[in-house]
């Protein structure tokens, strides 16, 4: 009886010992997830470029205002690009760019693709590669192929051109040259108070059942992706729904808006982090926010008391909510990298009643809409002989339309195919048209994580639809579906049949006509089935490539002259005070030549340095929020005054301040202010 309790009593001790251990592996396993340390099934690789263009002289993209001229840079515009490839098949892969543009022209992702693959063979195609807008409207415009004939972008400028396509291969290659076996975590959460619905009223024509389903009338998810490596944190990815509008039409600096400030705050933090890389980069990428503005005044204000303010506000409310997700995330990717693409000509697409809930209908050749130059109000509007809600044609406003911009008069049968809208611009008929007609949709998988990327700005509700469809055709392992829009090309809004009627904004700018939602629904559907069962998708028609065709402009340099009364370009024309204290703003102006001579690749026109026991070290330059770079004419000739709000925590010591620049033959010049001290800040040098 002894012997049996001896027994019974190792047995007990034995399981519980080996409970114990198996705990203990479990914690030390859930450890290591959170910490991004499980096997690494998947090669990661991250690059950042900059892609910042002409800053001044350009008219801005986004507002389509005529008199919103480029004066200078509050930030650059950078590409953000994250490869990923299967560990066990490299090549299984994909690559997503979060480019700080405001629209993707189709010819830029060609050009990218061509410039790769000249590199590395069929490894990256245009199967594989996602380019997607961040959409922001503080960005020069001129970089579109288009018909000669149309004004729809100002023009084609290739040396502009070019900056964004050598900066998004730039950022494509690095990421490439740093694959590295790694680990995906992901995470989603809700982000509160980040933007409001700007066309409720029609958001509210969609049925209340579907309505009833959601308790916010716009999407608050954040889907963040964390990234990685065997020593640390490498970068993050997080689509969020949020129009770039914050900086308004009445701003003249270049600027990536809250998601370029938010990206920046970010890889500041984790750079100064020991558990991630000194390149962490972090992309706060666009998804469906077609009718979400972050002037929650619905005046073009607010929630700050400038643009400058709400556009740092809006930053900081994704900030906060991506690097919580980031911090928290456990969940690793697991699965497969693939993707489906299809190019799609939209003029005359069937569509069936699956769709459309009211049998066959057809998209219809694009057209803009009255309610398109009305603009959205609450982002400012648009031309005050236009509203939103227009659904009735007016002969003197067509007639006021053909004489100015010399377009033609709308055809009855896209009149009849587009109603209600009334008919502003006829852009998909012709031959070839004004406007391309073919357009590029992704549906992708990186494990259980899928991207529907289009290249279009879509609605609230339309973006719930068209997740609904692809998740009805994908399998359990679908947990999270984005829509990225802006991708691959720009084709205008997406809205649901019942938004597209009441004709707001979104409605007039939604190009295909009503059934333009069901036919993406029905597109995006085919592509999440192939994906789903391993089978081939082939496009029915190819691009229309329009490279070589397009008028080009050479950009505007300005009639300056040299500076007076013996000036030298650099020399400063205004210096800097001898003393401030954090919370001030030190500023400078230099004499100066037009930036847009040259674009200075890896240079910069503003820094911003301490002095220190190993010499002079850079503290800041013109890609940091608390910078300013801005250009103006003074008796003919160009000054640059170039400004540094101190923040609270720079150190005491002394500064400079030195301006770039390049004359007309392209010889840099340089400027230097001044030494002057900081007297008061976080602590001595």
């Amino acid at each position: 009886m002894v012997l049996i309790r001896r027994s019974t009593s190792w047995l007990a001790h034995e399981v519980c010992r080996r409970l114990w251990f198996l705990l203990l592996i479990w914690q030390i396993a859930a450890f290591n997830v959170a910490q991004g340390q499980t096997s690494m099934p998947y090669l990661i690789g991250q690059g950042m470029a900059d892609i910042t263009g002409p800053a001044v002289g350009m008219p801005m993209w986004g507002f389509g205002r005529p008199d919103q001229i480029g004066e200078g840079i509050h930030t650059r515009l950078r590409s953000r690009a994250f490869a990923t490839a299967q560990a066990n098949d490299p090549r299984q892969r994909l690559v997503f760019v979060s480019a700080e543009l405001g629209s993707i022209d189709h010819h830029i992702v060609l050009e990218v693709v061509e410039r790769l693959q000249s590199r590395f063979g069929e490894t990256y195609t245009l199967d594989n590669v996602i380019i997607s807008a961040t959409h922001t409207h503080a960005g020069p415009s001129g970089y579109w192929h288009s018909r000669t004939d149309t004004g729809l972008d100002g023009g084609f400028y290739p040396a502009h051109f070019e900056a964004i396509v050598a900066g998004i291969t730039d950022s494509i290659v690095t990421a490439h040259e740093n694959l590295q076996p790694g680990n995906i975590l992901i995470n989603a959460g809700n982000v509160t108070d980040a933007g409001v619905n700007r066309s409720a009223i029609a958001y509210r024509q969609n049925p209340q059942y579907e309505r009833d389903q959601y308790s916010e009338n716009t999407n608050t998810t954040m889907t963040l992706l964390k990234f990685m490596g065997a020593s640390g944190g490498l970068g993050a990815i997080n689509w969020y729904a949020l129009h770039p509008t914050a900086m308004n039409y009445y701003n003249r600096l270049i600027s990536g808006d809250h998601k370029g400030y938010a990206s920046l705050r970010m890889e500041e933090r984790q750079r100064a982090h020991r558990g991630s890389s000194d390149n962490f980069i972090a992309a706060f990428a666009q998804s469906d926010p077609g009718d979400v503005t972050p002037n929650t005044n619905l005046n073009n204000t607010g929630p700050g008391g400038t643009d400058v303010e709400t556009t740092q506000i809006m930053g900081q409310r994704q900030l906060a909510a991506a690097q919580t997700l980031f911090d928290e995330a456990q969940e690793p990717l697991a699965g497969a990298i693939d993707s489906r693409r299809i190019y799609v000509d939209l003029s005359r697409y069937e569509v069936v009643g699956e769709f459309t809930g009211a049998g066959t209908r057809h998209t219809c050749a694009s057209a803009y809409g009255y309610a398109f130059a009305g603009g959205s109000t609450e982002d400012g509007g648009g031309h005050f002989l236009f509203k939103e809600g227009m659904t009735e044609q007016s002969i003197w406003r067509d007639w006021l339309v053909r004489l100015i911009i010399g377009a033609p008069k709308w055809t009855e049968p896209v009149a009849a195919c587009q109603a209600p809208k009334a008919i502003l611009l006829e852009t998909g008929t012709g031959t070839p048209p004004l406007q391309s007609q073919i357009r590029s949709i992704t549906v992708a998988r990186i494990g259980q994580l899928v991207l529907i990327a289009l290249p279009a700005e879509v609605t609230t509700m339309a973006g719930r639809r068209l997740r609904r469809s692809v998740m009805d055709e994908l399998g359990d392992w679908a947990k999270y579906v984005v829509v990225a829009g802006y991708s691959n090309g720009y084709a205008g809004y997406i809205t649901t049949p019942e938004e597209y009627r009441l004709q707001q904004y979104e409605g007039g700018h939604t190009l295909h006509g009503p059934w333009s939602l069901p036919a993406y629904q029905q597109i995006v559907s085919r592509l999440a089935r192939a994906l789903e069962s391993g089978a081939p998708v082939a496009s029915p028609t190819a691009y229309d490539d329009w490279r070589g065709y397009s008028s080009e402009l050479a950009l505007p340099f300005g009639a300056a002259k040299t500076p007076p009364n013996g000036a030298r370009l650099g020399e400063a024309e205004t210096q800097v005070e001898a003393r401030y204290r954090a919370g001030q703003t030190a500023a400078a102006r230099f004499w100066s030549t037009n930036p847009t001579v040259s674009f200075p690749k890896g240079k910069n026109y503003l820094l911003v340095e301490r002095n220190t026991a190993a010499g002079w070290r850079q503290v800041a330059d013109d890609s940091h929020w608390s910078t300013r770079v801005r250009w103006q004419l003074e008796s003919g000739a160009y000054v640059a005054e170039l400004s540094w709000a101190i923040p609270h925590g720079a150190m005491v010591g002394k500064y400079r301040v030195s301006h770039f620049g390049f004359d007309a033959s392209g010889a840099e010049f340089v400027g230097m202010s001044s030494v002057f001290e900081i007297v008061s800040g976080d602590g001595p040098e």
